[in-house]
C-alpha cells in the first residue's frame, strides 16, 4: 500500500525513545527487588542472593518495590509510537500488516529463542532434579518460546518471568491492524471520548478483583499472575496510546524539538508518580486501582508532552547518548531471566559473590542488551525483513 510522501518519514521523537530506557530499567530494578524478596532467608542455598540490598536504604527499596508504576508507560508510549508510525492521516494502516509483523517480529523472536535456548540448558538439570513436572517444564518452552506465555498464568514464572511483557506486546502487534481500521471509523468527537473515559474503562480488572476479595477468595501467585499480566488487561493503555497520537496530532515542524518552556504539565504528572513510586507497602487491591486507571492520565500528560518536546522532562530525556539506551529497551526484557538466572548459578558456585550481585546484574543486562541489539538484534532483522518483506 502506498502512501503520501510526507507519512513515510515521520519526525522522530527523541525524548520518547528516551524515557522507554528509564521505564524499563525501573522495571529490571523490580524484578531484582522481586528475586531478593522472594528468594531471601528461604533456604542456605540461596539466602545470600543480591544480599547488598539488605542494607540498601529504605526509599530505595521502595521505589524498586514500585517498579509496576514503569510497565504502564510501557504499554501506552507502544501504542503511541506504532500509532504515529503507521496510522496514516487517510485513517489507513501505511504499509500492509504482513510487513508490519515482519518489522515486530524479526526484532523480537530471534533473539529471544536465542536466550530461551540459553535458560533450558542452563536450567533444565536443576528443575528435573527439584522433581519439576517434565509435561510442565515441555509445554512452558513451547508456550514461551510463541511468546504466548501471558495467556496461561502458571507458565509465565517457570522459564523466562520477565518476557511476559512481551508475549503482551506480541498479542497487541497482532491486533494492531484490526484496532486501526475499527478505530478509524470514529470521528475526532468520539475518539476523544473515548480517550476520556478509557481510563474507566481500564479499571474493570481492579473492581473485578476487589469483588473476589471481597468474596472471600485467597490470594494465590496464579491470581496475582492473571491480574497482573494478562494481555487483555494492558489492551486499554495500548489503545489509550494510540489515540493519543491522533487526538493531539505530532504532525506539525514542532515536533520533536524542544520548546522554550522551562516546565509543562508533563512535568508536574512526573513528579506525582514519582511521590507514588516512593509510597511504601501499597496494598495490592489500590495498586490495581492505581496500575489500571488512575494512572493513566498522569502517562498521557507525560508523553504528548515528550512528543512535542515541552518541558524539563523532555529535555533531560533528549539529552546525548539517551536515544542509544531507549534503543536497548527489548534486549534488556529479553536479557533478564538469563542474568537472573547466572545470578543464582554463581552463588552457587561462589557464595562471596553476593554482596556484588546487584552491581554486576546491572552492568552484564546493559553490556549483554548492548552488544545484542547492535550485533545480533539489528542485523538479523534487517536480513528477515529483506527476506520476507513485500516490496514497495
Amino acid at each position: 500500500m502506498n502512501c503520501p510522501k510526507k507519512n513515510h518519514h515521520p519526525k522522530q521523537l527523541p525524548a520518547l525513545t528516551g524515557i522507554r530506557f528509564f521505564a524499563i530499567f525501573h522495571i529490571f530494578l523490580h524484578h531484582l527487588w522481586a528475586v531478593y524478596t522472594f528468594h531471601s532467608g528461604k533456604n542456605e542455598e540461596t539466602k545470600g542472593l543480591f544480599i547488598s540490598l539488605e542494607n540498601a536504604p529504605e526509599f530505595v527499596m521502595t521505589i524498586m518495590s514500585n517498579g509496576w508504576v514503569s510497565t504502564n508507560l510501557f504499554f501506552m508510549l507502544s501504542g503511541f509510537i506504532l500509532a504515529y508510525l503507521y496510522w496514516g492521516e487517510n485513517g489507513k494502516f501505511k504499509i500492509s500488516k504482513k510487513q508490519f509483523w515482519i518489522q515486530r517480529f524479526a526484532r523480537i523472536y530471534p533473539i529471544h529463542l536465542f536466550v530461551l535456548f540459553l535458560l533450558v540448558t542452563l536450567n533444565i538439570g536443576a528443575y528435573v532434579s527439584q522433581g519439576s513436572p517434565v509435561g510442565l517444564l515441555m509445554v512452558s518452552i513451547v508456550a514461551t518460546a510463541a511468546l504466548i506465555q501471558a495467556w496461561i498464568p502458571p507458565l509465565i514464572p517457570v522459564w523466562s518471568w520477565p518476557t511476559w511483557t512481551i508475549s503482551v506486546m506480541v498479542f497487541l502487534y497482532l491486533i494492531m491492524p484490526w484496532l486501526v481500521a475499527k478505530l478509524s471509523k470514529l470521528s475526532v468527537r468520539q475518539q476523544k471520548i473515548l480517550l476520556s473515559v478509557i481510563p474507566i474503562v481500564s479499571l474493570i480488572p481492579a473492581a473485578f478483583y476487589g469483588g473476589l476479595v471481597l468474596s472471600g477468595v485467597q490470594w494465590s501467585m496464579t491470581l496475582q499472575l492473571f491480574f497482573s499480566n494478562f494481555p487483555v488487561f494492558w489492551l486499554p493503555y495500548f489503545v489509550a496510546g494510540m489515540l493519543l497520537a491522533r487526538v493531539f496530532p505530532m504532525h506539525n515542524q514542532a515536533v520533536g524539538r524542544q520548546s522554550s518552556s522551562l516546565f509543562a504539565w508533563g512535568d508536574v504528572a512526573t513528579v506525582i508518580l514519582i511521590a507514588i513510586a516512593c509510597v511504601p507497602a501499597i496494598e495490592l487491591h489500590f495498586m490495581y486501582v492505581l496500575r489500571y486507571g488512575l494512572l493513566m492520565p498522569l502517562y498521557m500528560l507525560i508523553i504528548v508532552d515528550l512528543a512535542r518536546g515541552r518541558g524539563l522532562l523532555a529535555k533531560l530525556m533528549t539529552l546525548p547518548g539517551t536515544k542509544s539506551l531507549g534503543d536497548l529497551g527489548f534486549s534488556i526484557f529479553i536479557w533478564q531471566a538469563f542474568v537472573l538466572a547466572l545470578a543464582f548459578l554463581s552463588l552457587s558456585i561462589y557464595p562471596q559473590i553476593g554482596p556484588y550481585q546487584v552491581s554486576l546484574a546491572i552492568v552484564m543486562v546493559l553490556t549483554l542488551a548492548t552488544l545484542s541489539t547492535h550485533f545480533l538484534e539489528k542485523p538479523l532483522a534487517k536480513r528477515i525483513r529483506a527476506r520476507f518483506a513485500e516490496k514497495e
